[in-house]
């Protein structure tokens, strides 16, 4: 299956993730492009001018890279339920003296405006975690020539990926570190195997796949990469 990572020049079939809130920095980003990976700018929890600024400073290393944003995806929460969970989280909320919100807030992150700057100046790839942009975005985006790339956690998350024209998915496993990027966060993810999952979402959808969550060695890229992954 061809990739459209291909025309990156990739050497290795290695993604440095993006991790927002700090731990990816643009050194990272084009660290991971001098070793012949690719690396990805977390746009996540940061304003649109601090996104243009590190997307400025990878481009001035003249490597491929890619955009990483949080997609909307509006979760109703009823007031009865926030409260529980603001309750539980009070205890070390005071630890570190923060005031948690009397109400749920809905956020975007400010996915407009990060989605304005990356037609205004398209960047190689552009992946969504969370949401799924609507089709219409995801053509723009494609139009400028920026390869579209959803993180999914199921064979039908991946079949709505496809449906709204994404070029390629990210599929996360059950076992991945840190958060699931699953769409409907109310429910558990499945429990597939990463190498049977990729397999699954292949046959389904037959878009190419880059596989994550629970990698950590290199006999773990080779396995999901023999599962058929394009890339880890």
């Amino acid at each position: 299956m061809t990739s459209p990572l291909t025309s990156l020049g990739l050497t290795i079939p290695v993604i440095a993730a993006p991790m927002s809130g700090g731990p990816t920095t643009t050194a990272m980003v084009v660290a991971a492009a001098h070793a012949g990976g690719l690396g990805f700018v977390a746009a996540g929890y940061k304003t649109p001018q601090a996104v243009a600024a590190e997307i400025s400073a990878v481009r001035a290393a003249g490597v491929p890279f890619g955009v990483n944003l949080f997609a909307p995806n509006p979760v109703p929460v009823t007031a009865d339920a926030y409260a529980r969970y603001a309750d539980a989280l009070a205890p070390e909320a005071d630890r570190f003296g923060i005031t948690l919100p009397r109400e749920p807030i809905e956020n975007d992150d400010q996915f407009g405006a990060k989605i304005d700057l990356l037609l205004a100046e398209p960047v190689p790839v552009a992946s969504f975690t969370f949401g799924i942009p609507d089709t219409a975005m995801i053509r723009d985006l494609r139009r400028t020539g920026t390869v579209v790339v959803q993180t999914v956690t199921s064979t039908a998350e991946a079949e709505e990926a496809a449906a709204a024209g994404v070029d390629m998915l990210a599929v996360q496993s059950h076992v991945a570190g840190g958060h699931s990027a699953t769409l409907h966060p109310q429910r558990a993810p499945e429990t597939l195997d990463l190498g049977q999952l990729v397999r699954a979402v292949i046959d389904t959808t037959e878009l190419p796949v880059i596989a994550a969550g629970g990698l950590s060695t290199a006999a773990d890229v080779a396995g999901v990469v023999r599962a058929g992954a394009a890339a880890a």
